[in-house]
């Protein structure tokens, strides 16, 4: 993983690896809510946009029965913020096998984020996550 791209401490590589890490061990739905807006949600992946909370719940159902044994492994990660939110520009390389027939598949994928930071807390959520190309690993 490459440095980030801002001040010391901020915690962004940290809530990246921690979202990747309770993906791949296909946490409670409610786990991975925590960490993205509701309102104004925009996830944008090869198969669905999701635009709300229920929106991912389906996403993340159809995807739990579809794949296991999924890791992420973080490759790249640039990350600029300023005084509306976190940009990220990162390449994970993600590895599944698929429940219907057991043959595992793995693929380096660009991905772009936007945090925002919660009111109050200063927590980052994920407003914008965007999915690039599955390219095989």
């Amino acid at each position: 993983m490459t440095a980030e791209k801002t001040a010391p401490g901020t915690g962004i590589a940290a809530f990246v690896q921690h979202w990747f890490d309770i993906l791949s061990s296909h946490e409670p739905v409610e786990e991975l809510l925590a960490h993205i807006v509701d309102d104004g949600l925009e996830m944008a992946f090869p198969e669905r946009t999701l635009r709300s909370h229920a929106d991912f719940r389906e996403w993340y159902e159809v995807v739990g029965e579809a794949f296991t044994d999924q890791s992420h492994v973080v490759e790249r990660l640039d990350v600029s913020e300023d005084d509306t939110g976190v940009d990220i520009s990162l390449t994970v390389v993600w590895t599944a096998k698929q429940t219907s027939d057991g043959s595992v598949s793995s693929f380096r994928i660009g991905q772009t984020w936007r945090l925002v930071r919660e009111a109050g807390t200063g927590r980052p959520l994920i407003s914008g996550y965007r999915v690039g190309d599955l390219n095989p690993a």
